[in-house]
Parts: structure tokens; C-alpha cells; sequence
């Protein structure tokens, strides 16, 4: 497959996929059938690392289904230690459980919880008591957490709770809109947010959210292979902004949260 015309010179990394391929669940459109094949289109559109979680229906009820999830995605690592960096997931329903596989995941060298997904995984909402473990253990290790949006008042709730976590919070442009979103930003120091899922399709939103959070919050994400990973690349690249600043969404934002040290 031939790289696109309009990529960053320099590797990307997609903080927020999934190592999805057509054998795991039912999809409607293209999907991999190996994962030389999934890092292969990745790498075409410019993007040099991955980083996500596997997620599989009631895997939050269940604690086999969640070490299952976890070691699948450690096995694709292992497969491709270049191109991959596993996220951790975790469920405020076993937080004992969740909290064991994050000290593994961190012993290993990864620093990622997520995405997690409450509306796959089993439960409701993020702001349960479950999680106060959980996130007591990710201040003291220093691990992110990836967070598909659940309510604004929700995720009010828990980012306030926890102040000295860095919560990464996917799909911005959510169903209440990106400027709620932005808002919500505004007022935690500690929320982040990743371009995944629904992309960049309103005009300046990115050069936006930077104006209101800085250039160092908002990380580039694709939701491959669900959505078209080139298409948050061009709508990166289309927006104005400064070389720091697409160098910031598009690599050291994720660099400065994990430590990870990328060749």
C-alpha cells in the first residue's frame, strides 16, 4: 500500500485503535484479516505507533473475559513490539482485578489504561466506587486513562475526584457537541482529549480547542479499524496550525503523558 501525499514528515502515533480483525466481531465495512496487514495501513498513513485496548462485550462483568482482553493485547505486542503499545483495561466492577493488571501492564513498561468503554464492557458510568481504587492506583504509578465519553456530568464527577490523573477523553466531538466538550477541558487541567472516532469534520474545531486548552491536550487518535485512519491525519494536517503544534497532537502529547520513548 503507497503512503498518502498528505502526511507529517515525521511517524505519527495513533494513541486511541483497536487490534480488531474481521475473526473478533461483526463488521459492516473493511476490516483486517491479519495484523500485517492492520500495521501495514496504519503505516500508510503516516502513523509510526498504535496505542489501544481490546475491548469485548461484558468484559467488565467477568474477570476471565477481562485477563483475556488484557493478554491479547500484550500478545500482539510481542508480536509487534514497533508498532504497537498496549493499553490496559480495567473495569470499576473487579477493581481488585483491574488494579492487578495494571501493576503488570506497568511493570512491563506501558503507562495506558484504555480506551475503556463502559457501553461495551457492562457497566454504566464511570463515577462508581470501584474506581476510586483503580484511580488511586493510577496517580501513584502515573498511568493515563482513556475514557470513551460517557455524560458530561459523569465525567465531571470522576476527573474532578482525581485531580492528579491525567484522563485522556476519546471522541470529542460527542453527541452534545465538541464545544461542551472543550468546555469541560477548561475547567479540569487534568482532561485531556483524543481525535478519535468522528474525526475532524467540523471546520477549525481543532485549531479551536487548542486556542482554549494550549497544545498540549489534545492527542491525535483514529478509532482504526473502525474509522478511516487517514482521515483524522489530513484533518490534522488541513487545520492552521504551527509545526509545534501539529508535532504536539500528532507525537509528543502522548510522549510527554506515557514517558515512552520512541525511536
Amino acid at each position: 500500500m503507497d503512503n498518502l501525499n498528505f502526511i507529517p514528515e515525521y511517524p505519527v502515533i495513533d494513541c486511541h485503535m483497536h487490534p480488531y480483525l474481521c475473526s473478533d466481531r461483526k463488521f459492516d465495512f473493511q476490516v483486517p484479516e491479519s495484523y500485517s496487514e492492520f500495521f501495514s495501513v496504519q503505516a500508510a498513513a503516516g502513523i509510526k505507533l498504535s496505542c489501544g485496548s481490546f475491548n469485548e462485550r461484558g468484559a467488565g462483568l467477568e474477570a476471565e473475559k477481562l485477563y483475556k482482553c488484557n493478554e491479547r493485547v500484550l500478545t500482539v505486542h510481542r508480536e509487534y513490539p514497533d508498532s504497537f503499545y498496549p493499553g490496559v483495561n480495567i473495569s470499576p466492577l473487579l477493581p481488585e482485578e483491574s488494579c492487578s493488571e495494571m501493576e503488570k501492564f506497568h511493570r512491563a513498561g506501558f503507562n495506558w489504561v484504555g480506551e475503556i468503554a463502559w457501553y461495551v464492557m457492562g457497566y454504566e458510568k464511570y463515577s462508581l466506587p470501584g474506581m476510586d481504587l483503580i484511580c488511586d492506583l493510577a496517580e501513584n504509578l502515573g498511568m493515563v486513562i482513556n475514557l470513551h465519553p460517557s455524560s458530561l456530568e459523569d465525567m465531571d464527577k470522576l476527573i474532578g475526584r482525581f485531580p492528579k490523573v491525567n484522563f485522556v477523553i476519546a471522541h470529542p466531538e460527542s453527541s452534545w457537541g465538541v464545544m461542551p466538550t472543550y468546555e469541560l477541558a477548561v475547567k479540569h487541567p487534568n482532561m485531556y482529549l483524543d481525535l478519535s472516532g468522528s474525526g475532524l469534520f467540523r471546520m477549525g474545531m481543532l485549531r479551536k480547542g487548542i486556542d482554549m486548552l494550549g497544545k498540549g491536550r489534545i492527542l491525535f487518535g483514529t478509532d482504526y479499524p473502525i474509522c478511516n485512519p487517514a482521515m483524522n491525519v489530513a484533518g490534522v494536517m488541513f487545520e492552521k496550525l504551527s509545526g509545534d503544534e501539529c508535532r504536539a497532537v500528532f507525537r509528543d502529547n502522548f510522549l510527554n503523558l506515557t514517558g515512552y520513548k520512541i525511536s
